[in-house]
């Protein structure tokens, strides 16, 4: 894998924003957490990848303070484990509890779309219509990161329609491992159209008013995204085991 200073080239070397003395380190903060957290959900840093201060520090050219609150911020996401006087080592997810997080997703998932359905006005239902298209343009750009994004950005909006906050909260602790894991599902063959067809289903129950179609698509969305994260999950200990060589 790169090292660091490779993957953040871009990052150490744009411009933050200009703010006011007092908010410069906010500013600062903000614009490295932003990137670290994106190279670990689209998979340029790798589970179980060991973030040291130091390397942090010399890939940013920033100081240790800041790189120790962009750490702790990363925790908080459950990116990663914090390690004290040491930094950071990105999460792992075991088989078992990705396939909760999709057992756990699916349900509030449905709940959100049918709160969602109740309340919705027709102007509601065409901004629906409208994220449906932006992920449908993204996948055939081949931006997978901006489809991830524009669903969580869908599901928020779906969740503050429905105004079902408790659905809204569990959702937004999950969001980032979320992201990461249809990322995960993505690299699957097929998937991005699997996908695809998908939200195309999702958005055409929406559009209808049509709550059981809406609900039954978004449940065979989630179930054949985990399935797929499985899959690739499965391969990738295919890949890593070492094979037992067979005596003559």
């Amino acid at each position: 894998m790169d090292d660091l200073r490779t993957i953040f080239a871009k990052d150490r070397h744009s411009e933050p924003p200009e703010a006011p003395a007092p908010q410069a380190r906010q500013v600062e903060r903000e614009r490295v957490f932003a990137a670290v957290r994106a190279a670990i959900v689209d998979g340029r840093i790798a589970p179980g990848t060991r973030l040291t201060e130091r390397a942090l520090c010399e890939a940013f050219d920033i100081s240790r303070t800041v790189v120790r609150e962009v750490i702790r911020m990363i925790a908080a996401e459950k990116l990663g484990d914090f390690e004290p006087h040491v930094g950071l080592r990105v999460a792992e997810l075991a088989r078992k509890r990705v396939a909760e997080i999709y057992e756990i997703r699916t349900e509030l998932e449905a709940i959100v779309v049918r709160g969602f359905l109740a309340a919705a006005s027709d102007a509601d239902i065409a901004v629906a219509r409208d994220y449906g298209q932006r992920m449908l343009d993204a996948a055939g750009q081949g931006d997978r990161l901006s489809v991830v994004e524009t669903m969580a950005e869908f599901e928020r909006f779906m969740a503050r329609i429905a105004d079902h906050k408790v659905a809204a909260e569990m959702l937004a602790q999950l969001n980032t491992r979320v992201s990461m894991l249809r990322l995960f599902a993505m690299r699957e063959p097929g998937q991005v159209e699997t996908g695809m067809e998908g939200v195309r289903a999702i958005i055409a129950g929406i559009v209808n008013r049509d709550t059981q179609a809406a609900e039954q698509a978004v449940r065979t969305f989630v179930r054949r995204s985990g399935e797929s994260v499985l899959r690739h999950m499965d391969r990738q200990t295919d890949t890593e085991t070492p094979k037992e060589e067979t005596a003559p």
